[in-house]
């Protein structure tokens, strides 16, 4: 009833149907006043078998999150950027079966959703023009080992960033 290439297909088209929401959402990020207490702005996605969401975490070198100083106009913190994308669009009658097909594919699909994501994202960020953004920014899976310099525009060691 599965295929790999089926439901990647589905997770790409539901890609796309966000790329406005995430678009301009990043473009209304670009009219931040960030505090100067933040060094580097991490992306990160949480992810499940059916939905994934990004999140905007302020950090320090430390690896802390910065949080806003009370009655500051200056942002710090964290921010939901897009949530509960769902990755697949399956009926209540089909969840047993599309999770066992997810179990027995779970080593194929997780690097091909990362590399969509990953790529979806990077494809906004691009469209809207981050180049005024002044902090390092970095996109991120969680607990993953590498991050994404949106700024150097190359995977590094997740380590590196915090140096």
């Amino acid at each position: 009833m599965f295929t790999t290439k089926n439901y990647m297909n589905t997770f790409l088209t539901s890609l796309d149907n966000h790329t406005e929401v995430l678009t301009n959402k990043l473009k209304e990020i670009q009219t931040y006043q960030f505090s100067p207490t933040i060094d580097l702005i991490d992306f990160v996605v949480f992810m499940d078998q059916s939905t994934f969401s990004i999140r905007m975490f302020s950090m320090d070198r430390d690896n802390n999150e910065v949080f806003k100083e009370e009655g500051s106009p200056l942002f710090a913190g964290s921010e939901e950027i897009i949530s509960d994308v769902e990755c697949s669009h399956i009926s209540d009658k089909q969840l047993d079966d599309f999770y066992s097909f997810y179990e027995q594919n779970e080593e194929e699909l997780v690097p091909k959703e990362e590399k969509a994501i990953a790529e979806w994202f990077q494809n906004c960020w691009k469209d809207v023009g981050f180049d005024t953004l002044e902090l390092p920014s970095y996109f991120v899976f969680h607990d993953a080992f590498q991050s994404f310099d949106l700024t150097a525009w190359k995977w590094m060691e997740e380590e590196e960033k915090w140096s």
